[in-house]
């Protein structure tokens, strides 16, 4: 891939907070980013505007720099873009640079002549269109609580739709006029986008998938696990939604247990929904490496209503690891192939989830087949074939 370069480039990365991995999907996306990019030979320093949230001691593998935080973040970029001679500054925050809510609000406002990726990581309309699931709250257990449910669902959640339409449009119309190229996880996010600026200059807009975040895997014998990995936080991942599925399959699977790995501001309530239930095979792990889960599991369950990419699909079908998910978002269709390398299941029909995973963890030659299927689609989301479409990008700017 080297010689795609015609010379050393500079590249800056930009992200909000430090790409610590274990963060998210953005940061790890951004930490495996950087990492490909400085291997085939660019020159990459990471920006940030804060430190990570866990706490934790993050090993940059270049040059990590911060905002100082103050009026004083322009005058900061500027010489920086200069005194190291930046040629592209890629930004993961969706205008971040430049934008309504960026260190400059006009392009013209920033003197440098660098040029300006933009990386899109959610598909704003999976959000907008499940905006009533993605943001409903329970009123009918409180003082006037038929009517606050009614004023809720009828009035405050139309008015934040809408609020969040007209937001997105400014955005996507931001994003056109300011930035050099916009890159999405998916070609269905190239038709999103221009849903909501119909004005978009197409040959600015890229599809590039994230890139696998494991180098090499190997298959390991699946032992009787059903494993979510992700962020505990029930209006997006809908971990609430897994446990009434589980609810459904445990007591006919005894020998199964489901892993629950990762944290966030719903754990509590989802511990205390699965007392209330009487789950006696699910696991809450906390924060912790998922790598050993996905080697022991057999199926992996996704129940978000929307998602940029889904990084955890990949990292299971890696592992040969069987995915589910619901069909809640586009880009979930360019990883899973419904029936061959993974199960694709009607949105939010949890019976139907609950049907299918059944009738997976109780034949073993579908399991077997699918996970041989999961990992050879995985590989199409190699580094080697993802990065060098950045390659290209980069040197086509």
């Amino acid at each position: 891939m080297n010689g795609l370069m015609t010379t050393k480039k500079h590249i800056l990365l930009y992200n909000s907070n430090e790409p610590l991995p274990q963060q998210g999907g953005m940061e790890r996306v951004t930490d495996l980013l950087a990492k490909a990019l400085l291997n085939v030979g660019y020159e990459v320093t990471l920006l940030c505007k804060y430190s990570n949230r866990l706490g934790k001691i993050y090993n940059a593998p270049t040059d990590i720099l911060y905002f100082p935080g103050n009026k004083d973040d322009r005058c900061f970029l500027e010489t920086l873009v200069i005194e190291r001679n930046i040629y592209c500054i890629i930004d993961q925050t969706e205008g971040g640079i430049v934008g309504r809510f960026g260190i400059f609000r006009h392009r013209e406002d920033f003197k440098s002549k660098v040029k300006l990726i933009a990386v899109q990581h959610n598909s704003t309309r999976a959000i907008l269109d499940n905006y009533n699931l993605a943001f409903a709250k329970d009123f009918t257990q409180t003082r006037w609580g038929i009517l606050k449910q009614f004023f809720y669902d009828n009035v405050f959640l139309k008015l934040k739709y809408y609020h969040s339409v007209c937001l997105t449009k400014r955005l996507y119309s931001d994003l056109n006029t300011n930035y050099d190229r916009i890159v999405t996880l998916s070609s269905s996010f190239i038709e999103d986008f221009c849903f909501y600026c119909p004005k978009a200059d197409r040959t600015k807009l890229f599809a590039i998938p994230n890139f696998n975040t494991f180098e090499s895997c190997k298959k390991t014998a699946g032992q009787q696990y059903v494993l979510f990995v992700g962020r505990l936080r029930n209006c997006v991942k809908g971990v609430d939604k897994l446990l009434r599925i589980w609810n459904e399959v445990e007591d006919l699977f005894p020998d199964w247990q489901l892993d629950i790995v990762g944290d966030g501001e719903d754990r509590t309530i989802l511990e205390i929904q699965a007392a209330k239930m009487g789950l006696k095979h699910v696991m809450f792990h906390g924060f912790q490496d998922p790598a050993l889960f996905y080697q022991r599991s057999k199926i992996f369950c996704m129940t978000s209503i929307y998602e940029g990419f889904g990084m955890v699909l990949t990292e299971a079908m890696q592992h040969g690891v069987v995915p589910m998910a619901f069909n809640s978002y586009s880009s979930v269709t360019d990883i899973i192939d419904d029936n061959i390398n993974g199960i694709l299941v009607k949105p939010f029909d949890e019976k139907e989830y609950a049907d299918k995973l059944v009738s997976l963890m109780s034949d073993e030659n579908k399991y077997k087949k699918m996970s041989h299927a999961s990992m050879a689609k995985s590989i199409t989301f190699s580094k080697e074939i993802i990065v060098e479409k950045w390659c290209n990008l980069i040197e086509n700017l």
